[in-house]
């Protein structure tokens, strides 16, 4: 028996607000900590790809056509969010269960855009998060390879799934090859092209950089 009951109320807010919300509903649980980040493929992925070259197909809304969003659900989205929890576990495990690890997949914001989420996530990467960890073949992903680019730029140390640090160039290569491959099965790589441009600029040797301001 519960003493109250949530209500039908309904609102209506800004953007900001919202994540203003969500934000101060984090900093509850953080305590002015910061937490340990755990980066995994959900929307895109290795997964994803593997079942769309089974079928001939080239996009998730094609196979969500085909197969149907319940498949689609059950075979991609839970498989993947099931592998994000057991990363992140796997991340807390290593710390003896001490430190406060967060994996994405759980959080929905009905009516949010993925550009709305992208600025969520990168405004949580460079405000309250310590240190960022990558699960195995995140470099197909593009939400991954967005999040390993907002760690670069915010300075956050980039570790693989056992803890080996992942550095600017070692993800470069990783996320160059993975292009490579997607492109040479003539899937649309170019929102991870949007992320190693984004490394790139990171990756100007220093003389260059110096030249460029001259």
């Amino acid at each position: 028996m519960t003493f109250y009951s949530p209500s039908d109320s309904k609102f209506t807010r800004h953007y900001r607000e919202e994540t203003e919300m969500v934000f101060s509903g984090l900093d509850c649980v953080l305590n002015d900590e910061r937490a340990i980040y755990c980066s995994s493929e959900l929307t895109t992925g290795v997964k994803l790809y593997r079942v769309l070259r089974d079928h001939g197909l080239r996009t998730a809304a094609e196979l969500r056509k085909k197969l149907g969003d319940e498949w689609y659900r059950t075979n991609i989205w839970n498989m993947n969010l099931k592998a994000a929890a057991e990363f992140a576990r796997s991340v807390r495990t290593h710390f003896g269960g001490e430190r406060i690890v967060i994996t994405p997949g759980p959080f929905s914001a009905p009516g949010w855009n993925q550009l709305e989420y992208l600025a969520f996530w990168e405004t949580l990467l460079r405000t309250r998060i310590e240190s960022v960890w990558f699960n195995r073949n995140w470099e197909f992903s593009r939400g991954c390879t967005f999040e390993f680019a907002v760690a670069q730029s915010a300075g956050l140390p980039t570790l693989d799934l056992k803890g080996n640090t992942l550095d600017l160039r070692t993800g470069i290569e990783l996320l160059t090859h993975a292009i490579h491959k997607l492109d040479a099965d003539g899937f649309d790589t170019s929102k991870l092209r949007e992320n190693l441009d984004r490394l790139d600029a990171r990756n100007v040797p220093t003389e260059r950089k110096l030249a460029e301001t001259v």
